[in-house]
């Protein structure tokens, strides 16, 4: 109904109410009635005017619910709603004058992000030269291994040059009993970044291994519960499967073994003696984990990356 409708009505009533007051001759009754018409009109403009609010609500709401998001993939970046914070240099430098060693073998490892910007790495290499002799062996070692990349020096055996004219190596070199920080950095075309890292349950790299020609890269990574194994072709970014793992399960069949895999992908199970046969084939020997830990088989595992072949033997 219109709201001058509404009005119109609610008058009628009104004025219907008063004439018959007047014939029952109850004045002041009648001086009510004025009052309470002008009442009612209120009311009545409230219940107007929340009827319409509501309407309006509704009518959002159904228009926003018909609108829901689309988010075809959440990168990290997304899911902080900000750009992410860039690296700076200064917080590094200025924890170096902390004399908290942890904080200062934190900003000496870091501080190898300052590649990029020629002025940042200048500023780092006057800074870090102190620390060559610090008592600390482990925030020393770190020191030389810093002003090593920062100066283009690569020295340091910690570094692999590659085929494709890359260096790939990785930060905080066995910084945990378990290796090494959990992400290769790259540099190449006299540019750093940060090139791969490894899915969970891998924490900390243990070991890299170059082919003969330097075109494949093996890695080790481990878990404080179990290792893996992956080959990368570095220039052609591709990578192997995981090699303990789909040995654990090839032995596993073989041997009619059951071979589970768990929800949080720990396998139990270790990989020693890397080694490459030839620029395309890699051997290693393989502790694997059945029935959690209650069996244990030693075998020699290889591995043909281009013919993604794996042979499997078990050790005596």
């Amino acid at each position: 109904m219109r709201r001058e409708e509404l009005y119109r009505e609610i008058g009628q009533i009104d004025d219907a109410l008063i004439e018959a007051a007047e014939h029952s001759g109850a004045k002041g009754r009648v001086r009510r009635s004025r009052f309470s018409k002008r009442w009612i009109v209120l009311v009545a403009c409230l219940i107007v005017y929340s009827s319409t609010a509501t309407a309006l609500l509704a009518t959002e709401y159904t228009k926003n619910k018909a609108a829901e998001p689309y988010i075809r993939y959440l990168t990290a970046e997304d899911m902080e709603l900000a750009p992410p914070v860039k690296y700076e240099a200064d917080k590094f430098l200025q924890a170096l004058a902390s004399g908290n060693d942890e904080h200062v073998y934190i900003a000496v490892n870091r501080l190898v992000e300052s590649f990029n910007d020629p002025q940042a790495r200048e500023q780092a290499l006057k800074k870090l030269q102190p620390f060559l002799t610090d008592d600390s062996p482990r925030i020393a070692e770190s020191a030389a291994f810093a002003i090593d990349v920062l100066s283009k020096s690569y020295r340091s055996p910690y570094l692999h040059k590659m085929a494709d004219g890359s260096i790939i190596f990785a930060l905080f070199n066995n910084y945990s009993d378990y290796g090494t920080q959990n992400v290769l950095w790259r540099i190449k075309d006299d540019v750093l970044e940060p090139y791969f890292s490894f899915a969970a349950p891998s924490m900390y790299i243990k070991e890299i291994l170059p082919s003969p020609d330097r075109k494949l890269l093996a890695v080790v990574t481990s878990s404080n519960k179990s290792e893996f194994v992956q080959i990368l072709d570095v220039e052609k970014g591709t990578i192997s499967p995981e090699l303990v793992e789909s040995a654990r399960i090839r032995h596993g069949a073989q041997r009619k073994l059951e071979a589970w895999t768990r929800s949080d992908h720990e396998n139990y199970s270790y990989a020693d003696q890397l080694a490459w046969k030839d620029n395309d084939t890699l051997a290693f020997e393989g502790s694997l984990s059945y029935r959690d830990t209650e069996i244990i088989e030693n075998v020699a595992v290889t591995y043909r990356f281009k013919d993604k072949v794996m042979e499997v033997q078990p050790v005596k």
